[in-house]
Order: C-alpha cells, then structure tokens, then sequence
C-alpha cells in the first residue's frame, strides 16, 4: 500500500487512516409544496458517493500544486479528474465538491491540513 494519492496530476501524503466518511449521494429529491402536499422523484439512478479525506501533513509544494490544480485545472468542482488512493484503485469521474479549499498551518508553518470532499462516480472499495 502506498503513502500518496494522486488527484488529477497532483501526488501527495495520503489521507489520515481510519475514519475517513464514505456516504451515499442523494438520488432522490423530496419536499413540499405551498398547500402541503408532499412530493419525492428520484433525480438519477447513478451510484456516487461523498468521500471526506483528511491530509495532515502536506508540504507547502503539495499545498501550492494542489491549489493550482483545484483553481486552474479541476476550475472547483467544475471538471472532473482520475483519483488515485493509497491502495492504488484508480476513481475516474471524481469531482471536488466545495468551492474552496482551506489549508491550516501546522508544526510551525512547515506543514499544512486540509480536509477534502470528493463526489465519487462509483462505490468506494476501501
């Protein structure tokens, strides 16, 4: 198993283990309209998933190289992109899913955080 996980064209430490969230996107819509009647229809029957990945100990390079990636490339969630986990099952059609990505520094600046939310086009193996 390897240490790194690619996004698009970026390499980088792999996720913090354990607890990573994996949950279902919604395939159906519900509500209700003005005279109380309530409504569901389903939106698609594609599987995809929201997958929380935790990075603890980015460099600043895989910081920089990850925000140009997500600004430039991925346009946010805009496009989609091949990502690669540490156990090297490849997830094609993966799109970010927040608009912005918010690093905090660690260890004094010589590291950083981030929390990701990728959307999933496929079942999460592992």
């Amino acid at each position: 198993m390897a240490d790194t996980v690619t996004l698009g064209t970026v390499t980088m430490n792999g996720p913090v283990g354990g607890g990573q969230s994996v949950r279902p996107q919604p395939r159906f819509v519900s509500g209700r309209t003005q005279n109380g009647t309530t409504y569901t229809y389903q939106k698609n029957d594609v599987t995809q998933n929201i997958w929380v990945l935790a990075f603890n100990d980015l460099t600043a390079a895989q910081k920089i190289a990850l925000q140009a990636y997500f600004q430039d490339t991925a346009k946010g969630p805009s496009n989609t992109f091949s990502y690669t986990h540490t156990d090297g099952t490849v997830y094609a059609g993966t799109r970010f899913i927040d608009n912005v990505l918010e690093f905090s520094r660690i260890d004094g600046g010589k590291f950083f955080t981030c929390q990701i939310k990728l959307l999933i086009a496929a079942e999460v193996e592992s």
